[in-house]
């Protein structure tokens, strides 16, 4: 998982802030402890909230070549 990739949130997981029907957004920032692999995500939804998952939380839809290319 990287910036620029398309996910969703799967579910189960949800969060007020999060539009209603649109559990899907991209992925602004990757990051976590310095000694792990990065492990957590910043999402940018359709109404503009950011907010931060844990990998496990999300599934890609498409990735950035996918997408952008």
């Amino acid at each position: 998982m990287k910036p620029g990739d398309y996910v969703t949130v799967n579910e189960g997981v949800w969060d007020t802030s999060m539009p209603e029907g649109r559990p899907d957004g991209i992925v602004l920032e990757v990051f976590g402890p310095k000694y792990k692999n990065p492990d957590q995500c910043t999402v940018l939804f359709s109404n503009g909230a950011m907010l931060k998952f844990h990998k496990s939380q999300l599934s890609i839809l498409k990735s950035k070549e996918q997408f952008y290319l």
